[in-house]
């Protein structure tokens, strides 16, 4: 048996932590990296959470897109030719191949099972034995339930559902949009837990931030850091057209034009933080400052993308440009320096995109 956890330990868990190593490098940061003193904010933060239901819930509701996210992961990497040797588990018996599938569940879930250990220490010592018992509840239910699916997949028995468009209500996908819909087909997970954190930040923002004056630099920093949520999706973006999209260097686009359909692409990945910022106005911003917001983010999100053309980078050394970028953004921005800084990162962007796009080779 324990042979058998070691061998899953490598080709299911290691596999899941080192293609999710950038983003556990980000929250890591923005959880740890920001507050000048992580240990009261965090419980301070947890006090909330276990004293307020609607908080507790709003937890439960992350907690469950990452198990999603650890779902769809161990599901797809089971029903590769690579791992058709697993399927020799079914020979141990119901018990055990329970018992193996119940350890990687336990492995995947371990941030979150560590994190639920912390409010149930913090709510047990606030005297919140409801919500301790829930939050026991909840983890148990999502690390004990779905070892069930994945022995189902392992028998081949789980099919794929089709959620695309039914073929009447399909429409023509302009270029610029065709990596939206890659990540609204294949990276759902992602994409939504990525909009759950960005959109979070800018709620937090807005219900904890009270201005004693009108200064558009505490909201430029909070939604470019809402921006920056999103490095995961550039990622995957730049992914998607290196790999689906390269015939498009082709076709007879002029450089301009493919640079402004990536504009227009992150414009519209960027929509629901855009509307979202407007329950901000109009006391964290104006009219104008409204588009200073959305072309600073659009731009140092064409920044981040053209900065993967360079060369071909691991999402590590990307969450390095991403740090590196936002740092000097940060000290850019408290000189406030209006919409010429989103002119200027539009300049590079360009001048990047120019200087690399029929370059570049994976």
């Amino acid at each position: 048996m324990r042979t058998t956890l070691i061998i899953l330990q490598k080709v299911l868990v290691n596999h899941f932590y080192r293609l999710n190593a950038g983003l556990f490098m980000f929250l890591f940061y923005v959880l740890f990296g920001l507050p000048q003193n992580a240990g009261d904010f965090h419980i301070a933060i947890a006090t909330i959470i276990v004293k307020s239901q609607l908080f507790l819930l709003l937890v439960f509701a992350a907690w469950l897109l990452y198990n999603f996210k650890c779902i769809d992961y161990i599901c797809k990497h089971l029903k590769g030719p690579a791992q058709l040797f697993l399927t020799s588990l079914e020979n141990f018996g119901f018990f055990k191949c329970y018992i193996s599938f119940a350890f990687v569940q336990f492995m995947v879930y371990l941030p979150i099972t560590a994190y639920s250990i912390f409010l149930v220490i913090v709510a047990l010592k606030n005297h919140a034995y409801i919500a301790a018992a829930e939050i026991i509840a909840c983890v148990a239910v999502m690390i004990l339930s779905v070892p069930l699916l994945y022995r189902m997949v392992l028998q081949r028995r789980w099919s794929e559902i089709n959620i695309g468009l039914p073929a009447f209500i399909r429409f023509p996908k302009p270029l610029f949009l065709l990596p939206v819909f890659y990540l609204l087909k294949k990276r759902k997970q992602m994409l939504l837990v990525t909009k759950f954190f960005s959109l979070g930040i800018l709620w937090l923002f807005i219900k904890g931030f009270n201005p004693d004056h009108y200064d558009i630099r505490p909201t430029l920093f909070c939604f470019l850091l809402a921006a920056i949520a999103n490095c995961t999706i550039v990622f995957e973006t730049r992914n998607f057209e290196e790999e689906y999209l390269s015939i498009s260097g082709n076709f007879p686009l002029s450089l301009t034009r493919r640079f402004i359909n990536i504009l227009l692409m992150y414009a519209v990945l960027l929509m629901p933080e855009m509307i979202f910022l407007w329950k901000g106005y109009p006391v964290y911003f104006n009219l104008f400052d409204y588009l200073q917001l959305a072309f600073v983010s659009i731009a140092m999100l064409c920044l981040l993308h053209v900065c993967l053309l360079i060369e071909n980078t691991t999402m590590e050394t990307f969450i390095k440009i991403v740090f590196g970028v936002g740092m000097g953004l940060f000290f850019i921005i408290l000189y406030n320096p209006g919409i010429a800084l989103a002119l200027f990162l539009f300049i590079i962007a360009f001048a990047i995109f120019h200087a690399y796009y029929y370059d570049f080779e994976k």
